[in-house]
């Protein structure tokens, strides 16, 4: 029997955009931070906005319609 996975609702879709965001910004404090220390980071600020994006679409893909 195949297994529907169910959607988020408005709630908690909000909860994940969030805290996707809070933890993006706090990787990209990390990656500047490194820079200034002359040091090579291993992903760039452009990186984690990229996979941010996606993720995001994924989510909102994965999220109820509201009516």
């Amino acid at each position: 029997k195949k297994k529907v996975m169910k959607k988020f609702n408005g709630f908690e879709s909000h909860l994940l955009e969030q805290g996707l965001s809070m933890v993006m910004d706090s990787m990209k404090n990390d990656i500047q931070r490194v820079e200034s220390q002359g040091k090579n980071p291993l992903m760039t600020e452009g990186y984690v906005d990229m996979i941010g994006k996606e993720t995001l679409e994924k989510l909102k893909s994965l999220t109820k319609k509201s009516k």
